[in-house]
């Protein structure tokens, strides 16, 4: 085996001979490469080898790769939340996964090692199918191999599962899910301005995103506003959820329940990313897991007619709506078309982190009715 010294100290190691499939002592300097936040939970002192021919990826597999032009991505984010700046060769811990985002991109993992795309600054590798028009198309990257254990055995988030692992389930805690009509429809502000009203009121809340696309933007919004502790999916071991089983959703949504419960909170508040139409999250919601366990639902709309439509569609499904915000909610005109169709309240952010609010809802929702949220 012949070393060769790069002027950067990174090394690589040549065989003499290529062995298909076999793998390779991890021959860089891991610190030296860039960690994505989907990376976060990996033991870095678990990699030890790269596989690099005829090896298909699959969803969660830990991936180096070099980036070769930079487009829509420019940064990528730490597991400390800074958005680092990309240059041509940068060499990214990153994990392959599906991406459904219809403001960005459609991507799925590819069958190879081949040149593809990093499409989320979170540290997503894919090859990207689709775009929309308001982005530039995907930072290119070339894959360099899978990261592998001693044994050669590929890394996987899964090995990686956070989740605290419990039988209890106190049910008497109430979950709050947020869905929305889309993506960017306002659902992450939404569950960050229930957090920030609960807890100003003086409750102890925990909160968590159990769908999407790994990041940490969204779980820092939650801690910022005042959750006493927020996980996401990422914490069960996937860096996306695109693609994924209706079933194994809702082992995220109880594991994640589980885990928050473990912490005694006073209320717990659920994210479910992208629009009740999209295939993962419309069979979520349709499933006994999630109507069983959720206690109210708030939705959040874009716009008046995707607001009635969803509340329609949630209440055929049974759930206890306790309001309406988002984007419509900052809508004067919007919201009070809603207002003309449901007895249901839009709640603006404002109302939301006001005084009192939090008392409010707490009550309502222990009460299991439907009592007006905003302030007289």
């Amino acid at each position: 085996m012949k070393e060769i010294m790069k002027p950067n100290n990174i090394k690589l190691l040549k065989n003499d001979v290529k062995k298909s499939s076999e793998p390779m002592p991890f021959p860089f300097d891991i610190q030296e490469c860039k960690k994505s936040f989907v990376t976060r939970n990996v033991n870095l002192d678990d990699i030890k080898t790269l596989l690099t021919e005829n090896i298909k990826p699959q969803a969660g597999d830990l991936v180096i790769a070099e980036v070769t032009r930079l487009r829509q991505h420019c940064r990528i984010e730490f597991p400390n939340g800074r958005r680092s700046r990309m240059f041509v060769k940068d060499k990214i811990l990153v994990s392959y996964g599906n991406r459904y985002a219809p403001d960005q991109f459609e991507a799925i993992v590819p069958d190879d090692l081949s040149p593809c795309h990093l499409v989320a600054g979170g540290g997503i590798a894919a090859k990207m199918r689709y775009k929309s028009q308001s982005v530039k198309p995907a930072t290119e990257i070339k894959p360099l191999g899978l990261v592998g254990d001693k044994d050669g055995k590929v890394i996987n988030l899964s090995r990686y599962n956070q989740l605290k692992k419990s039988q209890h389930s106190d049910v008497g805690i109430p979950v709050i899910v947020v869905a929305g009509s889309s993506m960017n429809a306002g659902k992450t502000t939404t569950v960050a301005s229930l957090v920030k009203g609960l807890s100003a009121d003086g409750y102890k809340v925990a909160a968590a995103k159990i769908t999407g696309t790994g990041s940490g933007c969204d779980l820092w919004h939650f801690l910022d506003a005042g959750a006493n502790v927020a996980v996401d999916f990422t914490d069960a071991g996937y860096a996306t959820t695109y693609k994924v089983q209706s079933d194994d959703i809702c082992k995220i949504f109880e594991q994640t329940l589980h885990h928050l419960q473990s912490n005694n909170p006073d209320m717990i508040v659920i994210e479910v990313a992208d629009g009740i139409l999209q295939e993962e999250t419309a069979d979520f919601l349709k499933s006994e897991t999630a109507k069983s366990m959720t206690t109210a639902m708030v939705f959040t709309a874009g716009d008046s007619c995707s607001a009635i439509y969803g509340l329609k569609w949630l209440e055929e499904l049974e759930y206890n709506v306790i309001g309406i915000s988002g984007v419509v909610s900052g809508n004067p005109l919007g919201s009070q078309e809603v207002s003309k169709l449901t007895d249901v309240p839009v709640i603006t952010k404002k109302e939301m982190i006001s005084a009192g609010f939090g008392h409010r809802i707490y009550e309502s929702i222990l009460n299991r009715e439907l009592k007006q949220l905003t302030a007289e």
